[in-house]
């Protein structure tokens, strides 16, 4: 368990030392699949502006709502005296094209286009009287059907506290407006409340446009996440399958299943959640800042003072963050081979009275992540109160100086009601940074370890539809006859398993192989099957070399009966057929010659059965009995049985030995068996050891030279 858990470490350590934030290759790999859904792509970059700018501008329009709607003070402008001060006066007069024209000599400058100028060109202007030293607010088509109010106007225009310009526009002196009560008030400003319900409108219209907007970037990213990632889930199944076997050998299959599964599900995640939305983010953040620098540097700058802090908190927390994240992911894996060992073994664990024991680790271990998880989630409540703290603080900053402002009417109330808005979703994804961090190194991650799959070299070269149509053409029979060519093979380097292996079989011939564990029986069978690739020597099959023959033909006519019988989770039928076309003849004979139909009567479905998973509610010998009668509906021209009997009763066995009779009737067929009661009548008998060929012949041949045969003959019926 130790060495298990120091190798699982060492295996974590090893991966996670190549994560990291972008990788050239695995970005262009993943490409080739996101563009070919660009359109998705497109139209989600595309909303991406459109959001930007709705949540740009929802802001913006609150601060007009505000100076513009409800505020609406500002200063007189005397044109007169701008010309009458300034020879090239058109600086200024560009300054203050915004302002609204009262008449040929006025213009009235609302207070927040005031940014446009310096405080000593404020202080000039309204020394040389350019600017009036009052502020004023702008009344349009105000309600004065109220005598009290016209009065008052009146009374007003007369002593000069408030100015009437066209028919229905008024500029009252703002230290004046509290003459007037509140229904006065409301009539005076109608015309605005009515504009600010017009406008009220038009941003309810924005935001369900935003709604939409987004809903169809969701559609659009789901779109382009599950379509991309089906087809390099696809291609990635497709590419495993077609490896050899020797990568197998080499790659655990929890490791395979977890590159299909959940490496490609981080990877969706990070074209689903991520990436849109990290563009998104950054987008948003660069246009706050510039909005937020133009219209006011001075505020601007004082949001901008927590940044350093705030980018220095980013890195702290990264690379605490990182060393904690490996050791949960160390303690998550450990915890799931434990898991995956002692619910496999179950059997084993009851027997021997374990659980207490086992239950014991599992504790251990739970704690272990616990703890590592728990430190975590400290490091994680940490930052978030930190960037709230900085949020709050940049909040705060910005009501003191901007309240400092309005005092000093260098600031409006609506650029004081923009940069509290702004500020929300300028630390919003600030917020969201971390999670998003963690998760592009972990795609990133992922993409590396699909991508060595893709890479690996020992492919299966796909047939060639030439080759098997001049296979046909040719008419090279596949009769079974095998030809074993001094044969050298190895699993690694110079380690050979075979050593100039020689023999022949005919066609319809039956061979049996014998030997010790590790004497290369088994491997013999997968050379056949083209498996694996020889490294010295021919294997001929009717006279033609085995790496001539396209793999679906070859396969096509070789069926293996192994030792451990897997079945799967369908009826009983439909593992006997395996994909094949139903033939109702074919299939009856199949199972009376093996005598499963006795096992199929057994049930009500009949061969409609479920078989549960691996058929573990079947015996050994009835699986082997499966085994044989899918061998027999295959119908091959070469049949192996690799010890296809080890595991089968004395009463089963009977009806086996008669099975086999029918199964390598007419066909060639080769026997690995321990049990040398089987293999009796075999037209000859290899014995190997070490890889190597030492004895062949008959049984009674073999009996009669008294050698290594002979030896394992007596042992095994040495009491009969």
């Amino acid at each position: 368990m130790l060495y298990r858990e120091n190798r699982l470490k060492y295996f974590i350590e090893e991966e996670d030392k190549k994560e990291k934030l972008y990788d050239k290759k695995v970005t262009k790999f993943l490409l080739k699949y996101v563009l070919n859904y660009k359109k998705h792509l497109f139209i989600s970059l595309f909303l991406v502006i459109i959001i930007t700018g709705i949540s740009l501008l929802i802001p913006y329009i609150s601060k007009i709502i505000v100076d513009r709607y409800i505020i609406k003070e500002g200063n007189i402008i005397n044109i007169n005296n701008i010309k009458k001060y300034y020879d090239n006066s058109s600086f200024i007069l560009k300054k203050i094209k915004s302002s609204i024209k009262l008449n040929e000599d006025k213009n009235f400058l609302f207070k927040d286009k005031l940014k446009y100028f310096s405080n000593k060109e404020i202080l000039n202007f309204t020394a040389m009287n350019i600017f009036s030293k009052e502020k004023y607010i702008f009344i349009e088509n105000p309600d004065l059907k109220n005598d009290s109010l016209n009065n008052k106007i009146n009374s007003l225009l007369k002593e000069k506290k408030a100015f009437k310009y066209n028919k229905n526009l008024y500029l009252i002196n703002s230290n004046n407006m509290n003459l007037f009560t509140l229904n006065e008030i409301l009539s005076l400003r109608q015309n605005d409340f009515i504009m600010i319900f017009y406008i009220f409108i038009i941003m309810l219209l924005f935001l369900v446009f935003q709604f939409f907007t987004v809903f169809m970037q969701i559609i659009s990213l789901v779109k382009l996440s599950n379509n991309s990632m089906k087809d390099l889930r696809e291609d990635l199944f497709e590419r495993i399958i077609s490896y050899e076997v020797s990568y197998f050998d080499k790659n655990p299959i929890g490791k395979l299943v977890n590159r299909i599964t959940n490496d490609v599900e981080v990877l969706r995640e990070l074209f689903a959640e991520v990436i849109v939305t990290l563009f998104q983010d950054f987008i948003l953040i660069i246009a706050i800042l510039i909005v937020m620098f133009k219209e006011n540097f001075y505020l601007a700058s004082g949001i901008a003072v927590t940044f350093p802090f705030i980018i220095i908190c980013i890195i702290f927390f990264r690379l605490k963050t990182k060393k904690l994240y490996l050791i949960v992911r160390e303690k998550i894996a450990a915890m799931n081979s434990f898991l995956q060992e002692i619910i496999s073994q179950i059997k084993i664990i009851q027997i021997f009275v374990a659980e207490k024991k086992i239950f014991n680790k599992f504790k251990k271990n739970n704690n272990e992540f616990y703890t590592s998880f728990i430190n975590q989630i400290f490091i994680n409540s940490f930052f978030i109160p930190i960037l709230s703290f900085f949020r709050w603080f940049a909040v705060s900053a910005i009501i003191y100086f901007g309240a400092k402002g309005i005092l000093t009417h260098k600031i409006s109330f609506g650029l004081l009601v923009l940069f509290l808005q702004y500020i929300q979703s300028l630390f919003r994804p600030i917020n969201d940074f971390a999670e998003k961090f963690d998760m592009i190194i972990s795609a990133n991650a992922a993409g590396e370890k699909i991508l060595t799959v893709f890479e690996e070299k020992s492919k299966i070269e796909k047939d060639k539809s030439y080759l098997i149509k001049n296979f046909y053409e040719n008419k090279k029979e596949f009769n079974g006859k095998i030809d074993f060519q001094n044969v050298w093979f190895s699993y690694k380097k110079d380690q050979w398993v075979l050593k100039d292996i020689n023999f022949k079989i005919n066609p319809g011939e039956t061979i049996a192989i014998i030997g010790e564990t590790g004497a290369g029986k088994t491997t013999i069978i997968s050379l056949l099957s083209k498996l694996y690739e020889i490294q010295r020597g021919k294997i001929l099959i009717n006279n033609n070399d085995i790496k001539d023959i396209p793999y679906s033909i070859l396969r096509k006519n070789i069926s293996i009966v192994m030792q451990d019988v897997f079945l799967f989770s369908k009826t009983i039928k439909e593992n006997i057929i395996l994909n094949n076309e139903f033939d109702e003849e074919k299939f009856s004979f199949a199972i009376k010659a093996t005598h499963i139909d006795k096992l199929i009567n057994k049930y009500h479905e009949k061969e409609e059965k479920m078989v549960a998973e691996r058929g573990a509610t079947f015996s050994a010998g009835e699986r082997q009995l499966l085994s044989f009668a899918r061998a027999l509906y295959f119908d091959p021209s070469i049949l192996i049985l690799d010890e296809a009997t080890s595991n089968i009763d004395s009463e089963t066995e009977r009806l086996i030995q008669d099975a086999i009779k029918n199964l390598i009737k007419g066909r060639t067929s080769i026997i690995i068996a321990h049990r040398l009661s089987t293999i009796e009548n075999a037209d000859k008998i290899i014995v190997l050891d070490k890889g190597k060929i030492v004895e062949s012949g008959t049984h009674d041949k073999l009996i009669k030279s008294r050698g290594i045969y002979y030896n394992l003959y007596s042992l095994q019926f040495a009491d009969l």
